[in-house]
Order: structure tokens, then sequence, then C-alpha cells
């Protein structure tokens, strides 16, 4: 038996635990995903991938460090880190004279590449410079797709595929709408894909310079007068000071007559 067909037994607990992760399964885990930069990525490509891995966490892998490779050259730097990291989407980010602020997405099978799209960010805001309130980790987001080519045009189909891959987190059975927190909004116009994030904005909350959360409670208008507090032992008035008021209201009512 050739040695690259033997089947290797873990040694330890943890090693176990970690293949028992990997093997084939009726429900399919979540997918994660990977976002690495090239070596040559600027500020807008970094940020573009710190924006996404927030939009992905807990379900994202993002490697800091700069990997010289081209994706559509040579995948197998990227097959290496989607077998270490266990991801099988990715996205790439990179930028040249030819290709500025290029962003490269695609899906992985059995650690393989799938299909990738190549895309150009042009007029990014990062979600840093928005001042609503931030999604929570682990938010499960509504996708919204707007425009015909989305249903007309085979590329954009692959795209909107590969989208809803990326981005749509756990699968759940059912959706509450007053649970609704963040919306992703994809429109396809005129040959550009305009990407934007809406999340729900939660009302009467302010925050100081320190951070300190801040809630203001709407309530109708009470009557205090009417209001019941609790009687406690030490308010209670002594018998020697019932006694002496007593005697100071029968005076009181001698003198008038």
């Amino acid at each position: 038996m050739d040695t690259l067909d033997r089947v290797v037994k873990p040694k330890t607990k943890r090693a176990k635990r970690f293949l028992e992760k990997r093997e084939p399964k009726l429900n399919e885990n979540i997918k994660n995903a990977m976002l690495i930069k090239g070596g040559n990525a600027n500020a807008t490509v970094t940020q573009v991938l710190k924006d996404v891995y927030a939009l992905k966490k807990p379900y994202g892998v993002l490697y800091k460090k700069k990997n010289i490779t081209r994706p559509f050259e040579d995948q197998t730097s990227l097959e290496f880190f989607s077998k270490k990291s266990d991801c099988s989407l990715f996205m790439f980010g990179s930028h040249n004279k030819k290709r500025p602020n290029n962003l490269v997405i695609g899906r992985m099978y059995d650690h393989h590449v799938l299909d990738m799209i190549e895309l150009g960010i042009e007029n990014f805001v990062s979600l840093k410079d928005i001042k609503n309130s931030k999604c929570p980790e682990g938010t499960k987001p509504m996708l919204i797709f707007a425009g015909d080519d989305f249903d007309v045009t085979e590329d954009y189909r692959r795209l909107k595929s590969l989208l809803i891959d990326f981005f749509r987190g756990p699968t759940v059975s059912n959706i509450r709408l007053a649970g609704l927190e963040y919306v992703l909004h994809f429109t396809a116009l005129n040959g550009k894909i305009y990407f934007r994030s809406y999340p729900k904005k939660k009302k009467n909350i302010s925050h100081d310079t320190f951070g300190t959360t801040y809630g203001r409670i709407h309530m109708q208008k009470q009557d205090l007068s009417k209001l019941q507090t609790r009687k406690m032992k030490g308010l209670k008035k002594r018998p020697a000071e019932r006694i002496t008021e007593d005697q100071e209201k029968k005076s009181k009512r001698v003198k008038k007559n």
C-alpha cells in the first residue's frame, strides 16, 4: 500500500475532534471565509477587507500579513490557506496601476478553487465613517438584489450566487421580522454594482464622551399624590411623640374656642 493511501489515526483527543469537524456531514457547516491581502495592497483595499471581516465575524479569518500571489495565475497559495483555515470562501485584495483597488471573490470545493470573480472598488466609504450603531457580531443579514441584470445576464447571476454564499450566514428555519437588524443591498446599474449596508437604528439611545450608553424611556404623566410608597419602621413615630402631638392639637383647639 502506498503511503498516501494509508489512514492515519489521530494520536490525541484534540486531533480527533479536529478531524471529526472536517468529516462529511448530512447538514453542511456554516461556510467560513478567508480575507487575504496581496503584496501591494493599499489602505483602501486593507480597510475593505477589515469591513467585510466585521460583517462576516465570527465566520471569517482575516490574514493581516501580505501574500504575494495572483489568483488567476496560481491558486496554490489560496488552496493552502483554505485547507489550513478550513474556509470554502475567499476574498483577495490587491492594488496596481492596471487593476487599482482590485478584489477577487471566489468559492472552494474540497479546498480547490471552484470559481471566482474579479471586481474593482470605487467611491468606498468605510463602516467606521458611518455614525449609526454597528451591527452585533454573528447577526444574520437580509440580502436584497435590485436590477434586472441579476436575473438576465449570466455573469451577474453567477455573481449573485457567489454573494449569497458569501454573506448569507447560518441557515435558519424561522425568521422574526422584529429581530431584523441588518440589511445588505446590492444594485446592478449601468455595468456597476452598488453595495450598501443598513443597520437598524436604535431610538432614544445616546453616548457620552466616555462611551457610556444612556437610554431614554417615555412614560405617561403620573399623579405622584396617589403613589404608594413602602412604609419603613424607622420612619414610624414613637408613642411619646404621638402623645405630644395630640396634646398640641388639643391646645390649639382650646385656643380657637
